[in-house]
């Protein structure tokens, strides 16, 4: 909150020469700006957790209900939020769209985020997020730029929710890209067995339809 900064800034001049100015009055002024900014911390603390209770409250809506999560969502936009957790929003809205199979929307929605905004494990969330939409949208050459430039931090990521999932199947169209087949059928079929199915927020059914087409072709030859 910009008005805890400016308190602060206060505070510091106080500290460092602002009693030479103000003289008797520095350290009532001193003790005010301590108290201004308690309670303004102490404001913002609580301001946060209802914030982040109503956010988490409609996090099951992605998969559920993902119009309203993204018509919810939009409203809290509509305030003035720190960049990281608007980030964080946007992109969750365009989770939204890839639920939808609006992945032209998904990738418009994700390309309004300043990926620097996104810090350590939600960056490269993020660019896993970029590389699975341009998947979907044929756009392989720019999904593979992504996909080994970013592979490192992918694969370290904590594995909780969808995220197995997601690096599964974006591992399995690493492995069609070049050109081996044997390994991308076998992640499938092992991602298959694991997470049968479509509700898990990730659909194998994409790459499945292309291992297939690609074994037909085999078998013409």
């Amino acid at each position: 909150m910009r008005i805890i900064y400016v308190l602060f800034l206060l505070l510091v001049l106080v500290i460092f020469g602002g009693g030479n100015v103000l003289g008797k009055n520095a350290d009532i002024l001193y003790y005010v700006v301590i108290l201004a900014i308690g309670v303004g911390g102490a404001y913002y603390a609580f301001w946060f957790k209802k914030f982040a209770q109503k956010v988490n409250a409609l996090l099951p809506l992605i998969e559920t209900e993902p119009d309203t999560y993204i018509a919810e969502t939009e409203k809290l936009l509509e305030g003035r939020l720190p960049t990281n957790i608007r980030s964080m929003l946007i992109m969750n809205i365009a989770v939204a769209y890839m639920e939808k199979n609006d992945f032209i929307t998904a990738k418009q929605k994700l390309k309004r985020i300043n990926s620097g905004a996104l810090k350590k494990a939600n960056g490269a969330v993020y660019f896993l997020n970029l590389a699975y939409v341009l998947i979907h949208l044929g756009e392989n050459e720019s999904a593979m730029e992504i996909i080994k430039k970013y592979k490192k931090r992918i694969l370290s990521l904590p594995m909780g929710g969808n995220l197995p999932r997601l690096i599964a199947f974006v591992q399995i169209f690493e492995a069609m890209q070049e050109g081996k087949w044997a390994e991308a059928n076998e992640k499938m079929k092992s991602s298959k067995e694991s997470w049968p199915d479509r509700v898990t927020g990730v659909d194998f059914s994409f790459l499945e339809a292309q291992l297939a087409k690609h074994e037909n072709a085999d078998k013409e030859i």
